[in-house]
């Protein structure tokens, strides 16, 4: 069987173990073996997002197989699954925080270009000295009578 919480805060997903238990179970199981169930799933949940470091406020959804066995609930815990999803704030902060960051980096690379413009244009400008340099050179060949003419 699968246990899925559907999407809650993170600060009452341990109600919603315990009324989505009580739902799928409380026909089949003892309200103890329900409640027993419901705090070893919460007490696991509780520590991974202690570890991600999930906000209270943020949106999350569980889901967990188990069995039954002997009117006990058997948790599946490699099976157990917790999807966070941040508050739309959160998520619009972070947002404009990476543009004010694309926008300085687009103003640098601006700035390059500008300068590499720059530097471009002094070349073409050394390169037509250069060309006029070695025609003019050219020129003053062609004028000197050869020794052997």
């Amino acid at each position: 069987m699968r246990l899925s919480t559907g999407f809650v805060r993170a600060s009452g997903y341990d109600r919603k173990v315990r009324r989505v238990l009580f739902a799928m179970l409380g026909d089949k199981l003892p309200d103890d073996a329900i409640l027993k169930a419901a705090a070893e799933l919460n007490k696991r949940v509780f520590e991974e997002l202690q570890r991600r470091k999930i906000e209270k406020r943020d949106v999350i959804r569980i889901i967990c197989d188990f069995d039954i066995k002997d009117n006990e609930i058997i948790w599946d815990w490699n099976s157990l699954k917790i999807e966070a999803y941040e508050e739309a704030a959160e998520i619009g902060a972070k947002m404009s925080a990476l543009l004010a960051q694309m926008e300085e980096q687009d103003k640098l690379l601006e700035e390059a270009l500008g300068k590499l413009i720059k530097i471009a244009d002094k070349l073409r400008e050394v390169a037509d000295d250069m060309e006029k340099v070695i025609n003019d050179l050219k020129k003053a060949r062609e004028l000197v009578p050869s020794k052997s003419a």
